[in-house]
């Protein structure tokens, strides 16, 4: 069912269990977590890069290049390869 990612997880205790595994990265406590399955992997992409610091760490990779500082530099992967066209 629509929990069975989050039950995987018992050490995970969260205020929106359905955020886990959704396909955004929520790069804050508990959910980007090793309890939490770095957010049931979708942080697996945003953590790859530890000198990359952002606002918004589910537009990394997300398939849409955000052609400006922080997001399009080295520390960020170029947006996570989805700047590689454009630099």
């Amino acid at each position: 069912g629509d929990c069975d990612l989050y039950n995987s997880y018992p050490g995970c205790h969260v205020l929106a269990p359905h955020l886990i595994g959704d396909g955004d990265c929520n790069d804050y406590p508990p959910y980007n977590t090793a309890d939490c399955g770095f957010d049931g992997g979708d942080c697996d992409l945003y953590n790859s890069y530890p000198g990359c610091h952002v606002l918004a760490p589910h537009l990394i990779g997300d398939g849409d290049c955000n052609d400006y500082p922080p997001y399009n530099t080295a520390d960020c992967g170029f947006d996570g390869g989805d700047c590689d066209l454009y630099n």
